[in-house]
């Protein structure tokens, strides 16, 4: 018997690995005869995709939002943090100010949608920071955080390995809204119209998904 697909599920390359498995966990044990194929990618490439037709559904963000042609659904509301190695001034304060940054050394995740928004941000408010390293891969980010060799922005529920640390961004506070993001007007099939009851209707990172 052929087992029911989600053809191509993409995932923004910044989603938080813990929340986004243990939904993965949590639809697999609901819904055991759909097979789901993931691809992990930017946000851009995400809505180009779903525009040629390539993807079912994506979870995604974007400072800048969408193409009209697209429909995205909130799930999760998320702040950046700054993230830092243990034993750094940033430790003994409950929350950064953008400000407080400036100086810092500074590693760049190059495939974080909000990248530019956040550079931006930090020159409208001349905060300069010392940019040591530039790196796509989230993994090794984290790494050089724990091993001392700078901070970064990071949303709230992407930072997972030990020894990063993470503070909330104030003054101002920086936040985005993740979404499922699909096709308006696109009819489902059944596994893909599934997926997107268990995604709206899972509780995302403690908080309760957005009801449509």
């Amino acid at each position: 018997m052929e087992m029911h697909q989600v053809r191509y599920l993409g995932v923004m390359c910044t989603v938080g690995p813990l929340g986004f498995i243990a939904f993965l966990g949590d639809f697999n044990q609901r819904q055991p005869g759909i097979d789901v194929r993931l691809l992990e990618t930017g946000s851009s490439e995400l809505s180009e995709q779903l525009l040629a037709e390539k993807l079912d559904v994506a979870i995604a963000a974007k400072p800048t939002g969408f193409d009209e042609r697209l429909r995205l659904q909130p799930l999760y509301h998320e702040r950046f943090m700054i993230a830092f190695p243990a034993g750094h001034r940033f430790e003994q304060k409950p929350a950064v100010r953008l400000a407080d940054v400036a100086g810092e050394s500074y590693l760049l995740r190059a495939n974080c949608e909000y990248r530019d928004f956040i550079g931006d941000l930090r020159r409208e408010h001349g905060v300069e920071v010392r940019r040591v390293y530039v790196s796509e891969r989230e993994d090794w980010i984290q790494a050089m955080i724990a091993a001392g060799l700078g901070v970064c922005f990071m949303p709230e529920f992407t930072a997972a390995s030990p020894g990063v640390i993470t503070r909330p961004v104030v003054e101002p506070e920086i936040s985005r809204e993740v979404g499922l993001l699909t096709i308006a007007g696109r009819r489902h099939s059944p596994a893909v119209a599934a997926f997107v009851r268990a995604a709206q209707a899972y509780r995302w990172s403690g908080q309760k998904a957005a009801a449509t």
